[in-house]
């Protein structure tokens, strides 16, 4: 097989241009991978460009081959393609690889190839909503490749023609089977496959040959045996083995595959996974793969950077959410040890249209058919938050099929699915997966941190040998905000890094929590987003959207995760202070640190939890503070101030601002104790308890929406959040809705009989 890119002299356009009329249009000249929102799908005010673009390429190409594909490794979200006027196909997903065959329509010279890429909404296209920016383009590589006649299959749901399947595993023997799908369209004549297995040093450790003789198709079953193997643990030993696949005739390689696999086996018990017998927390990260000014058009090196990060935070797994991600970042997990939840975007909402999930069920297929090799993969996830606009479109039904499909493509791996935190936990898709997890936020949209205390005993309760991951955890934090007494919703970077404290020594403590994955590792664009004085962001990364700089609490996990010495001040963007007297932070993963106020000794301080603190007076002006452990050295400047820096506080204009903002029409007291008047609900009228959606299948519901919420009628979450009751509602953005006009609402829906 010979691969060749097609990346270089692209000519794009942000519309549809008619075959005929190409050279009547002013192309701009691009290179792929590309997207036309890495600007304004960044930039908030929901208004990033949905559209149906076109892009072309004029190429030669020589071949000797026999049979010639064009490959897109992603474009999202629907695409059409054709090549030389003559039209290949459609793809609607906007993750997965897929190809054509053009062997009879390439030309030696002057060959057009023609993309048209649509990122408005389809209906029966996932994902339909969610919190991130859909980005249009050509975002992968694109390629030519040749094989010839006899060669292993390319044209299966975007696969490679060889699977590698770990059917037994033990630290005694490991029995493979190497499933092989090969084309025949030229020689009647035997021809052979030989399959090797090399170790680090280019031993071999395994090997079959099958001698066949077929027409058109045939699929190849060898098992091979590796005695004592050399077990894949995570990234405490990410040992790989070279399976090297040969398809040969008159003792010439017409094809070949070299998967890398590293051989390993696991489980869940009732509180735990284990990798190859060994208990093993998964202290994860989740990670969308956009970027500032480049959104989802990265390089490889982008892809290395991130993974650089992760391994230096100490993670061991990741939660790739919520979408295919790129082959060569599965690749990069696979040789980082990175145990991987790998999932599609059937998240937020089922189809209004599709009730038989025909999309959904295409993307999981995709996903697995072409990732099947990837020994990282633990995971296969099948949806996310799908019940956040309420249980409909058959979406129960959708979600075994899923399941069915993931146990039929792949029986060696277990199924996940990550579910939205008022799914009851009895629930029947509680229990629908092998394992799951639930997506919590105490002490952002809801409650308090010290809530996910009180959630998890009753969980337990409820599901007594049934383990839990936390799939999603997480708070804003901008790191340009800071205060000395954080709280809720102040968007600063303190009370980022202070609820991550909490939070994960909760769950690091429960011994039931299998793992635990922070929303998210880095920031990412959700362009309808505008809270907090940032516009088209969703903040909650621990690592900034362009990746230059590491929030505070990126190292309070790395102090929890690593065992490399390490050493970090807090707070080293709050510079300027108004207090005589703070409280000055480090985190290590060190016993001691000592504490200095202008090189002069202040005291050491021990902890179990990597957390240090000292009380420390300021002067003045400049204050230099220095922490120390061992060679380990960290240093600040904080500088003593008359007036607070109004740089450090969400702006007036932006506050009370949240991921809903109500703008309610109507004159409501916004006065009232909550203590004072509590809520009262007559079940046979409407309430505050009923979804927006329940309300207005009332007419005279439907009028009280209409003229008290118009502005949320037009928010982009609508559709999907107006599945929740108001309560729920409220409790996620209570900045914006006044416990006054909340009970005035109820009052006046309790005068809506049902």
């Amino acid at each position: 097989m010979k691969k060749t890119l097609l990346n270089q002299n692209w000519l794009f356009m942000k519309e549809k241009v008619d075959l005929n009329h190409l050279a009547k249009h002013p192309f701009e000249n691009i290179n792929v991978p590309h997207t036309w929102n890495n600007l304004d799908g960044q930039d908030g005010g929901n208004d990033y460009l949905r559209t149906v673009s076109t892009y072309v390429k004029y190429f030669d190409y020589t071949t000797q081959s026999d049979r010639v594909f064009v490959e897109f490794e992603g474009v999202n979200s629907v695409s059409n393609v054709y090549i030389n006027g003559t039209h290949l196909g459609e793809h609607r997903g906007g993750y997965s690889t897929f190809r054509y065959e053009i062997t009879d329509l390439i030309q030696e010279k002057n060959n057009q190839l023609v993309v048209y890429v649509d990122n408005t909404h389809h209906e029966d296209v996932y994902p339909l909503a969610a919190d991130f920016t859909f980005y249009g383009g050509i975002y992968r590589n694109v390629s030519v490749i040749e094989v010839q006649n006899l060669s292993f299959d390319l044209s299966y749901w975007g696969g490679k023609g060889v699977y590698v399947t770990q059917t037994q595993v033990s630290h005694e023997k490991a029995h493979l089977t190497v499933d092989s799908y090969i084309n025949n369209q030229g020689t009647s004549e035997f021809v052979s496959l030989h399959v090797e297995i090399t170790d680090h040093h280019q031993n071999i450790v395994a090997k079959t040959t099958e001698e066949i003789s077929f027409q058109d198709h045939h699929h190849s079953i060898l098992h091979l045996t590796i005695d004592n193997p050399h077990l894949w643990q995570g990234t405490i030993d990410p040992y790989l083995y070279d399976v090297t696949v040969k398809l040969m005739h008159h003792d010439q390689v017409v094809d070949s595959r070299i998967i890398k696999t590293g051989l390993r086996y696991f489980s869940f018990d009732h509180e735990a996974f284990y990798l190859n017998g060994v208990k093993t927390k998964l202290n994860g990260v989740s990670r969308h793969q956009d970027r500032k000014d480049i959104g989802n058009a990265l390089s490889s090196e982008m892809h290395q950077e991130d993974m650089r990060l992760i391994q230096e935070i100490g993670a061991n797994s990741i939660r790739l959410a919520h979408y295919q991600q790129a082959d060569e970042f599965y690749d990069l997990c696979d040789e980082a040890g990175m145990i991987v939840w790998a999932e599609i975007p059937y998240i937020s909402m089922s189809s209004k249209t599709d009730f038989q999930g025909t999309n959904a069920l295409s993307q999981m297929k995709e996903l697995i058919i072409q990732n099947y090799n990837h020994s990282s993969i633990i995971m296969w996830g099948i949806s996310n938050e799908i019940t956040i606009a309420g249980k409909k479109n058959n979406v129960d039904e959708i979600l075994v099929k899923l399941n069915a499909l993931a146990k039929q493509l792949d029986p060696y791996r277990v199924t996940t699915m990550a579910q939205v935190s008022m799914l009851p936990v009895n629930d029947v898709q509680a229990t629908l997966s092998d394992v799951h997890g639930y997506n919590h936020y105490f002490g952002w949209y809801s409650g308090k941190v010290e809530d996910f205390k009180d959630w998890l005993t009753y969980y337990r309760s409820q599901n007594p040998n049934r383990p839990l991951s936390l799939s999603e955890y997480g708070v804003e934090g901008i790191h340009t905000l800071h205060s000395e007494t954080p709280v809720v919703k102040d968007y600063s970077e303190e009370y980022h890094a202070l609820w991550h404290e909490k939070a994960y020594e909760i769950l690091e403590n429960t011994p039931f929590v299998w793992g635990t994955y922070i929303w998210n590792m880095f920031a990412f664009a959700a362009d309808f987003r505008d809270e907090g004085g940032s516009k088209g962001m969703n903040n909650k990364g621990l690592v900034t959207f362009d990746r230059t700089l590491k929030k505070d609490a990126f190292y309070y996990y790395q102090a929890r995760w690593t065992t490399k010495p390490m050493l970090h001040l807090t707070q080293k963007r709050f510079r300027d202070r108004v207090l005589d007297q703070i409280v000055v932070k480090a985190y290590s993963n060190q016993n001691e640190v000592s504490f200095y106020l202008n090189d002069q000794w202040i005291e050491t301080v021990s902890s179990k939890n990597s957390i240090f603190q000292s009380r420390i007076t300021l002067q003045m002006g400049d204050n230099k503070i220095t922490v120390k452990s061992g060679n380990l050295r960290d240093e600040t400047i904080f500088v003593r101030v008359l007036e607070k820096n109004v740089s450090y506080e969400v702006p007036a204009s932006d506050k009370n601002k949240g991921i809903m903002n109500f703008n309610m029409a109507g004159n409501w007291f916004d006065d009232l104790s909550e203590a004072e008047n509590p809520i009262q609900v007559d079940p046979n009228y409407l309430s505050v308890k009923n979804s927006l959606h329940e309300i207005m299948e009332n007419e005279q519901g439907k009028q009280f929406v209409q003229s008290t919420f118009k502005d949320l009628l037009k928010h982009p979450f609508f559709e999907m959040l107006g599945g929740m009751s108001i309560q729920m509602m409220r409790e996620m953005s209570k900045e914006g809705f006044p416990y006054g006009a909340f009970y005035k609402i109820n009052e006046a829906l309790q005068k809506i009989k049902k």
